[in-house]
């Protein structure tokens, strides 16, 4: 029987290697698109990672050149982020939408002033329409294509979410998520990192927790995270220094790094990290290390010095 093994899996490796060298260029607006879309970062962020992966993997059923890198992964996101609304209930309808400091080009005024509440008012088809059409520039004929439907009903969509952005109001924050890890654990988990105590990091795991490098790595059970994510970041990765911060709510943990800035050293953040936790033990953790737009809002909104990694190893 086959195998998938080493040689394989290199193989299909090098192939991902080539298709983020292409798609790599478009990440930054084909996030941006994802923000407007998703609840919040954390949304956004998985809805792009979710968007390369389909990406990705549709290659092997397409039969044509993919001319326009740029539409296949907006058409993607757009018939992605719809399905997860049919599948969700009103309570997990967006939260308002801050805007990013790197934002994209002016908006028309009306559509800025909107954007928060629009977010919040409107229907999955009808939000996709608007931004796909009002926001990032694409044809009618385009945002149809994307929508899997016609001009027609386009043009209905984009007449009744002009309408209700009149009436929008301000949305209600979103009520937290109920297995995010505690404050305590993670100030636990901290003390821990910082002490380079890995016998202590993964007993705070349970022993089918999993760790994701968000985009890079997936790793199940502290055994493999000893030998991957949290040994290579605790160990290799020049002393970076764990805090708990709090985010829109959240507890988070930031790392630290010294950097050298010409004869200077300063200490900036180059990771963020979001827990989960079941049975009183961490149940998941993911680093954003390759995640520019997500730790660049973040760390906006905390006001705390960024130095970013790119998208993927150097």
């Amino acid at each position: 029987m086959p195998e998938l093994n080493s040689e394989f899996t290199r193989e299909i490796r090098q192939v991902r290697r080539r298709f983020f060298d292409v798609i790599d260029p478009l990440r930054p607006e084909l996030f941006r698109y994802c923000r407007h879309l998703a609840r919040n970062v954390w949304g956004a962020e998985d809805l792009v990672q979710d968007t390369l992966l389909k990406a990705f993997a549709k290659l092997g059923e397409v039969h044509w050149s993919i001319d326009n890198p740029r539409a296949y992964l907006f058409r993607i996101a757009t018939n992605l982020w719809i399905d997860i609304n049919r599948k969700q209930t009103e309570a997990a309808m967006p939260e308002h939408f801050d805007a990013p400091a790197d934002a994209p080009p002016p908006l028309p005024s009306e559509t800025r002033q909107a954007l928060g509440a629009m977010l919040h008012a409107l229907p999955p088809k009808e939000r996709a329409a608007l931004l796909l059409k009002d926001v990032f520039d694409f044809s009618l004929e385009e945002t149809a294509s994307y929508l899997q439907t016609t001009v027609g009903a386009v043009k209905a969509a984009l007449h009744r979410g002009r309408e209700k952005l009149a009436l929008a109001r301000e949305s209600t924050p979103q009520p937290p998520v109920a297995d995010l890890a505690d404050a305590a654990l993670l100030d636990r988990w901290c003390e821990a990192f910082n002490a380079r105590d890995m016998a202590a990091l993964t007993a705070l795991m349970l022993a089918d927790s999993t760790a994701d490098v968000v985009g890079m790595v997936y790793e199940f059970g502290p055994e493999q995270m000893k030998k991957g994510s949290l040994g290579h970041t605790v160990v290799e990765e020049g002393n970076p220094q764990a805090q708990r911060l709090v985010y829109m709510g959240e507890p988070i943990v930031v790392l630290w790094y010294d950097v050298v800035d010409g004869d200077k050293t300063r200490r900036v953040v180059r990771d963020v990290l979001r827990f989960t936790q079941d049975r009183g033990n961490l149940a998941s953790l993911r680093f954003y290390y390759f995640c520019p737009e997500t730790l660049a809002e973040v760390c906006a909104a905390l006001n705390l010095p960024l130095v970013d990694n790119g998208y993927r190893y150097g």
